[in-house]
């Protein structure tokens, strides 16, 4: 059960903010990152992290900063997934794509049940 889900389990889930649920698949999101060694890895989330790699900087919002880890392997295989094999975008540009497609994609898993 990941932590969205445990959070929505609870008898008070109907007091529950969005904010408090955004931060729940968050850090379900940064946990899934952590996990990511490779390309082969990438795979579920990347036409995901490219819809949100080209998005307009005006139709993206800012929220509250946070750390995310990941492997420098996942790193060098999010570039090469976002046509960046020069390594030019910035770290965080890269892997807040992918951080933000694997909350996505958690965050539409959940509505679907």
């Amino acid at each position: 059960m990941g932590a969205a889900e445990r959070c929505t389990a609870s008898p008070s889930s109907k007091t529950m903010t969005p904010a408090y649920m955004l931060r729940a698949f968050a850090k379900e999101a940064r946990a899934e990152l952590r996990r990511l060694l490779a390309e082969d890895d990438l795979a579920p989330h990347v036409d995901e992290a490219r819809r949100i790699f080209a998005m307009a900087a005006s139709d993206m919002a800012v929220g509250e900063p946070m750390t995310v880890y990941a492997q420098s392997s996942a790193i060098r295989a999010m570039h090469a997934a976002l046509d960046d094999p020069w390594l030019i975008e910035a770290r965080a540009t890269i892997v807040g794509a992918f951080l933000a497609a694997i909350a996505s994609l958690l965050i539409e898993a959940r509505r679907v049940r």
